[in-house]
């Protein structure tokens, strides 16, 4: 092909960025434009979302952060990382300097490996505590109609500046302030958070719980993306390739992404190319995903996902303990591990299932 004509790939199977179509999250991108278009305070102003890796939390921030954007607000991001509090306001006053008159900020002089995080220094007459100094900034940008959103990914319960993020932005409410603040996290984590004492509010804040998507929302968002871009897709090709993906976030991107370079040399993307983009997703799949999300566990965690291999359907975990060889409330203890850290779900009949797809095939391989 004529690199001329050559169309770039339209999928992004990468940490964060925003794909063209978020497949199945109607509801929740329906939620966070709303509140963000709100002239006065809405519920999904503070916003928790939870799941397991690659189902778009990320993603999800990332959208947050453009609609507030686009309503006028300004939107501040980072990790639960030490440091953390001084780049969300240096990141705030470079991005509010154009509205109010921000007086010097901080200074990064150091960042450290191992764990990661960054030192700062302030400049003279500026020593006072990052909440007030924070409130100072936010107050005069509440002044000028414009909000502050504050996303945080990776969330660590454990970190303390964690907490008084959480803490500083209630008080910010309390003061009639304009202040959003979105948290990303494993199961596990937003549950610790919210269960700590001095931020206990957030249990009555807004939660988007993130899992797979329905066949047809994934086809969907195949379909929207490749025609966007100006390719086309034969059906059989596009319902196999969508069924691959389980209904998976980071794996639409990541069948998408590889069926497209499979056909990169024509117009229509055929059956041909939806097999062979599937094989090399799922292998790097595998790797990416399935292979750390298993060997992260504790070797109960892995015999108890072991056990469920066995039932063709969803498990129960009476089944479980007894193959375990343990009783109920010793096995119930690991169910609820693997259901915090987004390996398994538990359906309305208590039928316990693999969360993440091809799980089950790859623990097979495992032996």
């Amino acid at each position: 092909m004529d690199e001329r004509n050559r169309r770039e790939n339209p999928f992004i199977p990468s940490f964060g960025e925003l794909p063209y179509s978020l497949a199945g999250r109607r509801d929740e991108t329906h939620h966070i434009s709303r509140a963000f278009e709100a002239s006065g305070r809405d519920p999904y102003l503070f916003t928790l979302l939870t799941g397991a890796r690659g189902t778009g939390k990320t993603a999800l921030l990332s959208y947050a952060a453009q609609e507030a954007e686009a309503n006028g607000w300004i939107a501040v991001s980072t990790f639960a990382v030490p440091g953390m509090l001084e780049m969300l306001y240096e990141s705030a006053c470079d991005k509010a300097a154009h509205i109010v008159d921000i007086s010097e900020g901080a200074h990064l002089t150091g960042i450290t490996a191992g764990p990661v995080g960054a030192s700062w220094e302030h400049p003279v007459g500026e020593q006072a505590s990052w909440h007030t100094r924070m409130s100072r900034l936010v107050s005069k940008l509440s002044e000028r109609g414009t909000g502050v959103l504050f996303t945080l990914d990776e969330v660590d319960p454990e970190l303390d500046e964690v907490i008084m993020l959480v803490s500083s932005c209630q008080i910010f409410v309390r003061e009639g302030l304009r202040v959003a603040l979105y948290i990303a996290g494993l199961p596990r984590a937003t549950s610790q958070l919210i269960s700590h004492q001095s931020v206990s509010f957030l249990r009555r804040a807004m939660r988007f719980r993130l899992g797979s998507v329905a066949d047809y929302d994934a086809e969907l968002a195949l379909e929207k993306t490749i025609l966007a871009a100006g390719k086309t897709i034969d059906a059989d090709a596009l319902a196999y390739a969508a069924k691959a993906t389980g209904g998976y976030p980071f794996m639409i991107q990541l069948v998408g992404y590889r069926i497209w370079e499979w056909g990169e040399e024509h117009d229509g993307l055929t059956a041909d190319d939806a097999r062979r983009g599937v094989a090399t997703a799922q292998r790097e799949f595998d790797d990416r995903i399935l292979a750390p999300s298993f060997y992260d566990l504790s070797n109960m965690d892995r015999a108890f996902l072991r056990a469920m291999l066995e039932d063709d359907g969803p498990s129960t975990l009476s089944d479980i303990a007894q193959r375990l060889g343990r009783g109920n409330s010793y096995a119930a203890q690991y169910k609820r591990r693997l259901l915090d850290q987004g390996v398994i779900e538990e359906g309305y009949d208590k039928g316990l299932s693999f969360a993440l797809p091809g799980m089950r095939e790859f623990i097979s391989a495992q032996g």
